[in-house]
C-alpha cells in the first residue's frame, strides 16, 4: 500500500486494510522518512516543517493508527526509526544529513520514550533502532571515497547494510526482547566510540 504518513486518515487506512486482509495486527517497524541536507543557512521554514510532518508527525500518526488495533487485540510491538546522525550533529551538504533532519531523528528518541510510557497500560512496547550510515537510497550519491570515510568512523570499518539494521528492529517486535521497551538501541558498526 502507499500512504502518506504525515495524513492521520492515511495512516488509519493502512491500519484497517491491514487488519482486513492479515485479521491480526501485532507489530508495526516504522522505517520510513524523509531525507534533508539543507544546511542551516539553506533551511526555511517550510522545508523544515515538511521534514518534521513526515519524519517526526509521521512516525507518531502511524504508530497512533497501528495502536489503537494493538490495544483492542492485547498488546504488541512497535519500533520505530531514529539516526546516528542525533549523535554527531550533521550539519548537511552532499549527501549528509542536516539540521531538520537531525532534529526530526533527535525527536524520535523523546517520542518512542512517551509512547513507551503511554501505551504499556495496553501492553505495547515501543523500542526504537538508531542506525548508523547503511547502504540506502539515502547514500546512493556517496562516491567511494565517502563511503571510506564513512568505514572509518566505525570500528567495523565499513558502512552497513540495510538487513543489519532489520534484524535488530526483527529482534525489537520477537517475543525475544519481551522485557524491553522505551530503548533506543544503536547499530552502527561502533560509530558512537568517537573515532
Amino acid at each position: 500500500m502507499h500512504a502518506d504518513v504525515a495524513d492521520g486518515e492515511s495512516c488509519r487506512n493502512v491500519a484497517t486494510q491491514t487488519m482486513e486482509k492479515f485479521g491480526a495486527l501485532t507489530s508495526l517497524i516504522h522505517m520510513a522518512a524523509a531525507h534533508s541536507t539543507k544546511t542551516w543557512q539553506e533551511l526555511n521554514s517550510e522545508h523544515f516543517n515538511r521534514i518534521m510532518a513526515s519524519n517526526v508527525t509521521g512516525a507518531f500518526l502511524i504508530a497512533q493508527a497501528i495502536a489503537e488495533h494493538m490495544g483492542q487485540q492485547g498488546g504488541g510491538a512497535i519500533v520505530l526509526t531514529s539516526s546516528g546522525s542525533i549523535n554527531v550533529g550533521g550539519v548537511g551538504g552532499h549527501g549528509r544529513g542536516g539540521p531538520a533532519y537531525v532534529a526530526s531523528k533527535a525527536a524520535i528518541i523523546g517520542l518512542t520514550r512517551a509512547l513507551a510510557r503511554s501505551l504499556a497500560p495496553l501492553k505495547i512496547r515501543v523500542n526504537a533502532v538508531s542506525p548508523g550510515s547503511t547502504d540506502t537510497a539515502m547514500t546512493a550519491s556517496y562516491d567511494d571515497e565517502a563511503r571510506r570515510k564513512v568505514g572509518e568512523r566505525t570500528l567495523v570499518a565499513r558502512i552497513g547494510r540495510p538487513e543489519e539494521i532489520a534484524a535488530v528492529a526483527l529482534f525489537l517486535i520477537s517475543d525475544a526482547a519481551s522485557y524491553m521497551t522505551g530503548e533506543i538501541v544503536n547499530v552502527n558498526g561502533g560509530g558512537g566510540f568517537g573515532n
